[in-house]
């Protein structure tokens, strides 16, 4: 069953707290996924990361340890407490424990888990995260799985078949209701189910599985993402061309291909889809309000530098709007680094690029909220063509893959504000991401502050050069469709030292290693 990229899954959210949404934010779905996997209450948690891995040297500067615990006690993202989880978790009862462990994981953000409950129950999971907050469970239970967190997930474990594979899958198709995919082994002796569906499965209907094999073991879970997968995923097109061919037929604005794609992909109405990114620009605008006001947080390389833009505006280069655009990218990275409430866009690395341009160039001219909107909703549909054919991971394919992405997006988002047709912003987005490959991670102590702000910003300038080339009739040269491509194959050729390890780059200076050092001494580390 393809998996086609949400805007709202994988492109603009999660809204979150936290440094990282790869390493936080989705470290909070896996936590909460694992909660569900059994009955009682969790008394033994241990999570494993590869010494070659990202998640070693960023674990805790980035707070996937955090973010693990607070999913086991079931909170969200944005819960005020997330940073605290450790500390409630272990005083009531639960014993944690993280290991820097080899054991040859092919991904970087690679957790291996394992959860014990008071009632003598055990689960055994390897989870990935993928970028931009978004999950997946490989192994549970040491069967491979594939489960990203759109449906509810049954997983049955048994074995002494009775009838065949046929009478199997003939009794869930007919008594599960909401069935949309199962997947089936037999082995010798063993059995072992997969079922996604739309709701959870009755006990009863469970217990009848027993009529086909001795059911041994039963692990349910719900959806851990804003928008549940579909059965059947008929989404209207797959590739920038396609698109742009359907909106030139239909006379369509790229917002509108969105809200068309986002309706087909989520079985939701398109009314649903723009009040659903209406949200988003509501967290986006506080956000960048919030920064400007000013951010107090101890734990942090940068402090409060936003107002600094607005004290030297007269004598700044570009005139009002480029002063605006550094102000508002700036203060929405301190929202981001003083744990207040934001959104990933596409990630919380790339956080700033996207609305602080977009708004800064929005209140330039006079825009409407309608048409901020719809900008971000076009941009949500360019994130999906890099969600599905390269990655938002910069553990997988460096910073271009984070702030690059985003500069992509902010591109064909200032078009389309501008009132420009689709072609011209998948022309504008080609253009900006041409303009970032190989751009390196190599964030200092391995947090998402330095160089991450310099890069949100420059991000954001190449946009707007972008965007006026394009507007202009420059020629794009490479379609959108082949930059992704090619966008993904440089991104993974940048060495792992440079794909936020903190193992080389601005991170290994000596400013960069005292900074670390200092860092560790306010924790009582040295």
């Amino acid at each position: 069953m393809a998996e086609y990229a949400s805007i709202f899954n994988d492109v603009l959210g999660p809204v979150m707290v936290g440094p990282s949404s790869s390493h936080t934010a989705a470290s909070v779905r896996v936590g909460k996924a694992l909660r569900q996997m059994v009955k009682g209450k969790i008394v033994y948690f241990q999570a494993d990361f590869d010494p070659k891995g990202s998640l070693a040297a960023s674990y805790v500067s980035q707070c996937s340890d955090v973010g693990l615990v607070g999913g086991l006690l079931g909170m969200e993202p944005t819960h005020e407490d997330l940073l605290r989880s450790i500390e409630i978790a272990e005083a009531d009862g639960m014993e944690i424990n993280f290991r820097v462990v080899p054991y040859e994981a092919d991904h970087p953000n690679t957790y291996r888990m394992i959860i014990r409950s008071d009632q003598g129950e055990e689960v055994r999971a390897t989870a990935l995260s993928v970028g931009g907050g978004m999950i997946e469970f490989i192994l549970i239970q040491d069967e491979p799985v594939r489960i990203s967190g759109g449906f509810y997930e049954t997983l049955i474990y048994g074995g002494s078949l009775k009838q065949t594979s046929a009478d199997i899958t003939a009794y869930a198709e007919s008594q599960v209701a909401g069935f949309c995919q199962m997947e089936q082994r037999e082995e010798q002796d063993r059995v072992f189910l997969n079922i996604k569906t739309h709701e959870p499965i009755p006990e009863e209907v469970l217990e009848g599985f027993n009529q086909f094999f001795k059911v041994d073991e039963v692990i349910a879970f719900d959806p851990v993402l804003p928008v549940m997968s579909q059965k059947e995923k008929q989404v209207p097109f797959k590739t920038a061309a396609e698109m742009l061919e359907i909106a030139e037929e239909q006379k369509l604005e790229l917002w509108q291909m969105a809200a068309m794609y986002e309706s087909a992909r989520g079985n939701i109405s398109e009314e649903e889809v723009y009040n659903k990114m209406a949200d988003i620009v509501a967290i986006m605008s506080k956000g960048i309000e919030t920064g400007l006001q000013g951010t107090e947080y101890e734990d942090r390389i940068l402090g409060y530098q936003s107002y600094k833009i607005e004290e030297k505006k007269a004598q700044m280069i570009g005139g009002t709007l480029t002063a605006d655009i550094i102000a508002f990218i700036t203060a929405m990275m301190e929202v981001k680094s003083s744990m207040n409430v934001f959104v990933a866009a596409p990630t919380a690395g790339s956080c700033g690029a996207l609305p602080g341009t977009v708004f800064a160039v929005a209140k330039e001219y006079n825009k409407s909220n309608d048409e901020i909107i719809k900008a971000m909703l076009a941009a949500g549909m360019i994130g999906v063509f890099i969600a599905e054919y390269a990655t938002f991971a910069a553990e997988v394919a460096g910073c271009q893959a984070e702030c690059g992405s985003g500069s992509g997006m902010t591109a064909a988002a200032l078009v389309q504000l501008m009132g420009g047709s689709a072609r011209t912003a998948a022309n504008a987005a080609s253009m900006a991401l041409q303009n970032i490959f190989g751009m390196v991670c190599d964030p200092i102590d391995v947090r998402v502050e330095v160089p991450c702000l310099g890069k949100n910003v420059m991000c954001g300038m190449n946009a707007l050069g972008a965007a006026n080339m394009a507007i202009a009739g420059f020629d794009v040269v490479v379609p959108l469709d082949e930059t992704i491509d090619s966008f993904d194959k440089v991104g993974r050729m940048i060495p792992p030292e440079l794909r936020c390890t903190g193992l080389a780059g601005l991170a290994q200076t000596k400013s960069g290693l005292e900074i670390s050092r200092q860092l560790a001494c306010r924790k009582g580390c040295c």
